[in-house]
């Protein structure tokens, strides 16, 4: 899932001039960007960064075959994540996709009556991801 998120995060930043890391941690964000980024857990790293220049874009990807607890604890605690960099006034953006999330819809849902950017992949081929990085300026 993260290859192919990077596919489209790398294609938005080239043609945005914006930038991006993968397995972004606060120490590489605040050397790279100058942005001081506090973590709810020492080791929390993200799957990606993107820093359009004024905000910074912390992102999880996910994919889902099958149904079962993870599922649950994840979007629990994404909500959790959402709320403290929120605070700071960072944007989180959690991507995620699979058929486990059939049987497993209620956490999914709550999630996303919860933080302000939950997508799938064909919102993502549909542009939305690029949408949300480039006009939030």
């Amino acid at each position: 899932m993260e290859r192919v998120v990077e596919v489209y995060i790398k294609g938005i930043c080239k043609a945005r001039g914006f930038s991006y890391m993968t397995q972004a941690t606060s120490q590489r964000v605040l050397a790279k960007w100058g942005v001081k980024l506090s973590v709810d857990k020492s080791k929390r790293r993200f799957d990606f960064g993107v820093y359009n220049g004024k905000k910074l874009y912390l992102i999880e990807a996910n994919y889902y075959g099958g149904g079962g607890s993870k599922l649950k604890s994840t979007a629990g605690e994404y909500k959790s994540l959402y709320d403290f960099l929120a605070r700071d006034g960072h944007k989180f953006v959690w991507i995620t996709d699979g058929i486990g999330w059939q049987s497993t819809s209620r956490p999914l849902e709550e999630t996303f009556n919860h933080i302000e950017y939950l997508l799938n992949l064909k919102m993502i081929t549909k542009g939305i991801l690029e949408e949300i990085i480039a006009n939030n300026l």
